[in-house]
């Protein structure tokens, strides 16, 4: 088995240089597994940020599907490989009682034995590769490491692939946050030239609008800046727009009182 075990990793390895490839490697994972423990049958399945399994990839062999329904029932070997975090099997599901609804259901699909390999992401797995048999079947523990290899790879490609959205989505809420400060800036300093208001006045009434009309502050500061928009000032409780400063169309300079 080393020999196929080697080749698949190889073959696994070259789709896991491609960032961005998660469903890709999954699907590989499924497939390189089912070549290297000759069972044509395998799936793999994801949680999501809620916990919640999504399946992700599977294999057309009959069988590969069961892992929806174990879903369905929150009963199985897939189920318990995630809870758990170790690996799951049996060899022979006619003679297994530690699932009955899955056990009746999966023997109809004409699934006899079943292999769950928890996908280690930290603390708790990020999934399950899950391969099942046409017939009863011993799991040896070549057979059990070698889908333990597969599955540790891909999980830590789904890893790096966490991490880096994790900063990507970071660095973007940076920057939305930078230029949401630049336009916000650039009102008061419109308000302020215009109405001969305060820093702290032009601000409060960009925020008094903002509230107003359940609008973001940023778009009100963009509608300031580039649509001539003029918030009416509030007093202080904001109760209520005061006359003090008044909105002046977009073409006009005047000082305010």
């Amino acid at each position: 088995m080393e020999e196929p075990l080697a080749r698949a990793c190889s073959e696994l390895a070259r789709t896991m240089a491609r960032p961005g490839a998660l469903i890709e490697v999954m699907q590989d994972l499924a497939l390189r597994t089912s070549e290297v423990l000759g069972i044509p049958a395998a799936a793999v399945v994801l949680t999501d940020s809620a916990g919640t399994l999504r399946p992700v990839a599977a294999t057309d062999a009959p069988g590969a599907g069961m892992v929806t329904t174990e879903m369905k029932l929150d009963e199985g070997p897939t189920i318990d490989a995630l809870r758990e975090g170790a690996v799951v099997f049996a060899d022979d599901l006619e003679a297994d009682e530690r699932w009955p609804r899955y056990v009746e259901r999966a023997r109809s699909a004409g699934v006899e034995g079943v292999l769950a390999v928890p996908l280690r992401l930290g603390e708790r797995p990020a999934g399950v590769l899950t391969v099942v048999a046409s017939e009863p079947h011993r799991w040896h523990l070549t057979e059990v490491a070698a889908a333990e290899v597969l599955a540790d790879l891909a999980a830590g490609y789904a890893a790096h692939e966490s991490a880096l959205d994790h900063v990507r989505r970071t660095a973007e809420q940076l920057q939305e946050a930078l230029e949401s400060r630049v336009d916000i800036e650039q009102a008061k300093g419109v308000l302020v030239g215009e109405l001969g208001c305060t820093i702290d006045q032009a601000y409060a009434m960009l925020r008094d609008h903002a509230r107003r009309n359940n609008a973001s502050l940023r778009s009100v500061a963009q509608a300031v800046v580039h649509l001539g928009l003029r918030p009416p000032a509030t007093s202080r409780r904001g109760a209520r727009p005061t006359s003090r400063i008044r909105p002046v169309p977009p073409d006009q300079r005047t000082e305010g009182a």
